[in-house]
């Protein structure tokens, strides 16, 4: 499955999560792959702000700017690796055409 950066929006967005809702009716394959990527991208962003929380908090770095920058930055991050792939996404839509009955 190809991936690339641009087609990695996150679900959180209001246009991405309408966009990938009428998608849904009109090609379902296509729409289980997106959100499969989005999950991916979710998944790596918490990943990420898992990792940071436990390095600790730094004094010179504690404000809520510095939060907000670290949040944006972490997404940003998270949607172009899951534009990459770390191949979540590919096992999530392999069981999900394993249950479904379909070939991968």
């Amino acid at each position: 499955m190809a991936n690339s950066v641009a087609s990695v929006g996150l679900a959180i967005d209001a246009q991405q999560l309408n966009q990938l809702k009428k998608q849904s009716h009109a090609d379902p394959d296509k729409a289980a792959a997106a959100a499969a990527r989005q999950f991916e991208a979710l998944f790596i962003q918490k990943m990420m702000k898992s990792m940071r929380e436990a390095g600790g908090e730094s004094e010179l770095f504690n404000s809520s700017a510095m939060r907000t920058y670290s949040d944006m930055f972490d997404q940003q991050l998270a949607t172009e690796v899951a534009g990459k792939g770390i191949g979540l996404a590919e096992q999530l839509l392999q069981q999900l055409h394993q249950e479904q009955g379909k070939k991968p």
